[in-house]
């Protein structure tokens, strides 16, 4: 994975609207407008003729001429070592000049040439608006066209584009992760009654539904269950003890053809199925270790604590 670092940070809203992002992104272009002035008073810098223009057209808020002639020598003076972001299509995307890349113009803007617009951080996954630190996501909603990204946030993009953690998240990984140790003692010492529960709690707290009676067992399975969404069908069968035998008779119950997924969740497998490989594809096992991490994140942590409250037993997380 290579490390994607850079100097500064800018924010850029790519026309009014958004009316020039599609084109942007797709011509790899930084497009921006400043329409009174020329490519060849920006190219020269003459940035006291520019200063003198923008004065002139502002007499409306403020400091508008200031804001209008730094964001101009912004977009400008920005080198290869900057970063540019700007978000379109629920995603943010990131880009930088091309080295020594003049302002040029064409039908649409004056422009300047980027090595190519991402969606992508550095490990391959999309930058989904969904997913960013508010600190970041709010830059979506800066008024003008273009703003320095600040110097608290740089932390936050660097970590964003890099897919590295902070140091928060981080912190809260490694708990969650001692977390997740400490429910798999847990959850071996469930009765078999409790066992079947607890499983049947991980997938409703996750919105499916049960349209078998819970404790009354079919031939190859215990559960059945419905994704309400979509409608697709999954049976479960669960076993306190199991080995790669019974791994195989649940294959044979079922054609991959019966059902979207057999899920198979068993808290103390035999060494042969803890070792096994080649499990068909709509086959899931659930080990006891993915059935903690499934606790954690169905909000079953309280219920394993109760469960488990006078079990003084010696174990190491």
């Amino acid at each position: 994975m290579t490390s994607i670092d850079f100097k500064n940070a800018f924010y850029i809203k790519l026309g009014q609207g958004g009316d020039w992002e599609a084109k942007s992104l797709h011509d790899n272009k930084l497009r921006f407008g400043w329409k009174e002035q020329t490519v060849d008073d920006i190219n020269s810098r003459n940035w006291e003729k520019i200063e003198d223009q923008l004065r002139s057209a502002h007499d409306g808020p403020q400091g508008g001429a200031t804001r209008a002639l730094n964001g101009l020598r912004r977009i400008v003076e920005s080198d290869e070592m900057d970063i540019w972001i700007t978000f379109s299509q629920n995603k943010l995307w990131w880009t930088r000049v091309e080295q020594s890349s003049p302002v040029e113009k064409d039908d649409t803007s004056k422009f300047r040439k980027v090595q190519g617009w991402s969606d992508k951080n550095a490990s391959g996954a999309t930058l989904f608006t969904n997913g960013l630190p508010g600190r970041l996501a709010m830059l979506q909603g800066y008024r003008w066209t273009t703003c320095a990204v600040k110097d608290e946030q740089i932390p936050l993009l660097r970590n964003l584009l890099n897919n590295t953690p902070g140091n928060l998240a981080e912190s809260i990984r490694l708990h969650r992760l001692a977390l997740e140790n400490s429910l798999i003692f847990a959850i071996k010492e469930l009765h078999w009654k409790d066992f079947e529960t607890f499983v049947d709690l991980i997938f409703r707290n996750a919105g499916w539904l049960r349209v078998s009676i819970l404790g009354q067992h079919e031939k190859a399975y215990d559960i059945a269950l419905v994704e309400p969404i979509t409608g697709d069908r999954y049976v479960v069968q669960i076993k306190s003890q199991a080995g790669l035998a019974d791994l195989k008779k649940l294959e044979e119950s079922f054609s991959d053809q019966d059902y979207r997924y057999i899920y198979f969740a068993v808290h103390s497998p035999a060494k042969d199925l803890e070792s096994v490989s080649n499990i068909p594809n709509h086959i899931k096992f659930l080990s006891v270790n993915k059935l903690a991490e499934m606790a954690v994140k169905a909000g079953l942590v309280t219920w394993l604590e109760e469960k488990v409250f006078s079990v003084s037993r010696s174990f190491s997380p």
